[in-house]
């Protein structure tokens, strides 16, 4: 799964997320589909963004992969 997060003038962030070569906008059914399919975030394109920012994000992403890998030895 690849995300592209992105910082818009008005200093909102958007996310899209790659569908095979596409990159659409972001909804949590779709990340949650890709991560129960392959719990593994590929790359993560962080454009305009802080180092703060930046920092944030991949931490939370580490967690909600953490939360996957969970399930999987559980199971």
């Amino acid at each position: 799964m690849k995300l592209i997060f992105n910082k818009e003038d008005n200093n909102e962030i958007t996310v899209k997320i790659q569908q095979g070569t596409v990159a659409v906008d972001f909804t949590y059914t779709e990340m949650i589909k890709q991560l129960l399919e392959n719990n593994r975030i590929a790359e993560t394109d962080f454009n305009n963004l802080t180092e703060d920012e930046e920092e944030n994000l991949k931490e939370m992403l580490e967690k909600v992969s953490e939360i996957f890998e969970e399930e999987e030895t559980e199971e």
